[in-house]
């Protein structure tokens, strides 16, 4: 866990321009994410993922706003852990108006360490304990820019450096 969490928050899209493929590669296997997960509605209480990181504690429940993005590929299409980047603290590419970034998602315009500190590892976890092998692609149509409000308990090996939620609720905020 705590690998996979420093390969997300290292991983800036930057350098690391590969052509990506957003199709489910049929590597995932094992549970299917529960309909369960995705809220109609948005829980209260959000914080933004910086807020968030500077204020939780591992076993706390914590609600966060954000959009999925902050890496090339910030949704995984063999488990089911996103990348939440703090809307407030950086911008992705598709919003600065001179920019024609083909993957508006890894927030390349960004700084590498302006990135690692506002985002955050989103993951889902099966009655097991262990983090689902399906993708979270799709699902209540989640995909890279969508707005998400995310609830769920802080993961035992987060830190102020990464941090990791282990979400039971999603709301995927309509355009």
């Amino acid at each position: 866990i705590i690998l996979c969490a420093a390969i997300v928050a290292l991983n800036s899209a930057c350098g690391n321009k590969e052509k990506t493929d957003n199709s489910d590669s049929g590597g995932a296997t094992g549970p299917s994410i529960s309909s369960s997960l995705i809220a109609d509605a948005a829980p209260g209480g959000a914080l933004g993922v910086v807020a968030a990181r500077a204020a939780a504690k591992p076993g706390e429940t914590i609600v966060l706003r954000g959009k999925v993005g902050g890496k090339m590929n910030p949704i995984s299409d063999s488990a089911a852990i996103f990348v939440l980047a703090d809307e407030n603290a950086i911008k992705s590419c598709d919003q600065n108006p001179d920019d024609e970034c083909e993957t508006p998602w890894d927030y390349c315009c960004e700084e590498a360490s302006t990135i690692a500190a506002s985002t955050a590892t989103i993951q889902v976890r099966g009655e097991d304990g262990k983090i689902l092998r399906s993708t979270l692609r799709g699902v209540g149509d989640l995909k890279e820019l969508s707005f998400l409000v995310v609830s769920g308990t802080v993961d035992s090996a987060s830190t102020a450096e990464a941090l990791i939620v282990n979400a039971d609720k999603i709301h995927v905020e309509k355009p």
